[in-house]
């Protein structure tokens, strides 16, 4: 009986490794991803101005709709939207667990974070 108690405390504490470390990967994962599409909208420059000789600057607009892109591609869940002359993007990862499946633990959810504060070439 003693052995079957520790087998099992052994094998939680695996799960809640393994598991905890897949995890700790997913929500690396979210906060690049995010971190990225916040990037890749901040390079959402107004070509026109660009082909006019003018300053660099980022289209709102665009820069959001431009991380979202990458969201889309990513096949992560998430938004993104313009504040305060940055493009934020939130995200939100799940992952199937692989031992706390059998303690009533299916997945989980993660969220990761990103912004890039936009610098137009006029300032």
């Amino acid at each position: 009986m003693l052995v079957l108690g520790l087998s099992i405390a052994v094998l939680v504490g695996i799960g809640f490794a393994v598991d905890g470390t897949r995890k700790g990967q997913a929500s690396a994962q979210a906060t690049a991803i995010a971190e990225e599409a916040a990037r890749a909208g901040g390079q959402a420059l107004r070509v026109q101005a660009l082909a006019d000789g003018g300053d660099a600057d980022v289209d709102p607009g665009a820069a959001v709709a431009e991380a979202q892109r990458y969201l889309v591609a990513t096949g992560a869940a998430g938004h993104a939207r313009w504040e305060n002359g940055r493009v934020v993007v939130e995200t939100t990862v799940s992952r199937p667990t692989v031992f706390l499946g059998a303690i009533g633990v299916p997945d989980f959810l993660v969220h990761g974070h990103g912004a890039a504060v936009v610098i137009s070439g006029n300032r």
